[in-house]
């Protein structure tokens, strides 16, 4: 009984700790005024070194991440922008190509701050894929 206790509160400690460390970062972001976030990647053979842009985050005045880009050894390998409600909800994500055109656009339905729906467009607003999320509660 005590060993299933104490796992019970130490996965709920995880979570928990899970939670913080993103609205901490969130907190951060927002108290340091931070706009965007470049990480370069350097790597060094020898007496070469190769250096990389490896990431571009940029956020909003509420900490929320608006887009995201990834690189391989400098060119653009992912690349999302997102919107978020009043609530800082994500509301929609849209992917792009390398060549900045469209991939897919997903938009997200939340109702009482739950996901409830998520719907996935082609570039042409064509639905792909729709998933609906079913909460139940005690």
């Amino acid at each position: 009984m005590k060993t299933k206790t104490f796992r019970s509160v130490s996965v709920l400690l995880i979570i928990l700790l899970a939670g913080s460390i993103k609205v901490f970062g969130q907190q951060n972001i927002v108290q340091n005024k931070i706009k965007t976030v470049v990480v370069y990647d350097e790597k060094f053979d020898k007496l070469i070194s190769k250096k990389y842009k490896e990431s571009e985050t940029s956020y909003d005045l509420k900490g929320n991440i608006i887009e995201d880009i990834q690189y391989t050894e400098g060119k653009i390998d992912k690349h999302f922008v997102y919107q978020y409600d009043s609530e800082n909800n994500k509301i929609k994500e849209t992917e792009f190509d390398i060549n900045g055109r469209v991939i897919k656009i997903s938009e997200y339905k939340i109702e009482k701050g739950l996901r409830t729906e998520k719907i996935v467009y082609d570039a042409n607003m064509k639905i792909k894929s729709k998933k609906t999320y079913i909460y139940t509660s005690y």
